[in-house]
């Protein structure tokens, strides 16, 4: 995410000589970050926070719980600052909430960002829509929303029943499904967003799907297509690939670059 003269990166499961090549790619140098924020401790999201942090001294952000077992798994530290699930930190330019969510860590989290008058919400790793993270929805222009897996392609698919339960149970991960609920209710409530649906398993979802699926959920609740891909009614819904940045998010003068996921 970049505001004026900062720029934020939530999540770092890149290895750091790549994570620098993609910043760098966008005009940002190394030591302007203003902070990582960190979901959790899983290795797809931290590949590269250590290394990173340490080489270009900046701060690490999250829970005690996700830090903690985050340097104990690598034997070393890096600058940080914890940020409690629900706490609230000025990082630069931006606001930062951690938002709780469910997921199989230790202690997971998703976040709100806001910069001047927009804001952004993130959950990614979680098995329900939690109640904070659907008031840290309230007023965001971008809400990045984990869309793991088409239900049917995994429960007929390779994976072992035990990792098919620990994906479809409360601390794994949200369906197309779950997150086409979440865009309806909100689009419903709250009026017109942006939602990134991110997170696509790579053997139980594909971009296509997803967005098909969000479709087939719009039209039948009775959302009216505006004639370009994904935008029905209040909802404008793109899809995140899992191994390129591919989206951008711009204000009038401010861009937001998240898909690094």
């Amino acid at each position: 995410m970049i505001a004026g003269d900062d720029a934020l990166l939530v999540d770092a499961g890149l290895g750091v000589r790549r994570l620098r090549t993609e910043i760098e790619k966008r005009g940002i140098a190394p030591e302007r970050l203003s902070g990582i924020l960190l979901t959790h401790e899983h290795i797809d999201h931290v590949r590269g926070a250590i290394p990173f942090a340490r080489r270009y001294k900046v701060p690490l952000f999250s829970t005690a719980g996700t830090l903690e077992t985050l340097f104990a798994q690598e034997r070393r530290d890096a600058p940080y600052q914890i940020l409690p699930a629900g706490g609230e930190v000025g990082v630069g330019s931006f606001g930062v909430r951690s938002v709780s969510v469910t997921h199989d860590a230790v202690d997971p989290v998703g976040f709100r960002v806001s910069f001047g008058d927009t804001a952004l919400a993130y959950a990614t790793d979680t098995g329900t829509v939690t109640p904070e993270f659907r008031e840290a929805c309230v007023g965001a222009s971008l809400i990045a929303i984990e869309s793991n897996h088409d239900i049917h392609k995994l429960r007929f698919g390779p994976y072992p029943d035990s990792l098919k339960a620990r994906i479809l149970g409360r601390h794994g991960h949200l369906s197309n499904n779950a997150a086409c609920d979440l865009i309806l209710s909100h689009a419903s409530e709250q009026g017109p967003a942006c939602f990134w649906l991110s997170h696509l398993s790579e053997i139980n979802n594909t971009p296509r799907m997803a967005m098909n699926y969000w479709k087939k959920r719009a039209k039948a609740a009775g959302l009216l297509p505006s004639g370009k891909a994904g935008v029905f009614g209040p909802a404008v819904v793109e899809v995140a690939l899992r191994d390129q940045p591919s989206l951008v998010y711009r204000t009038r003068t401010r861009a937001v670059q998240l898909a690094l996921f």
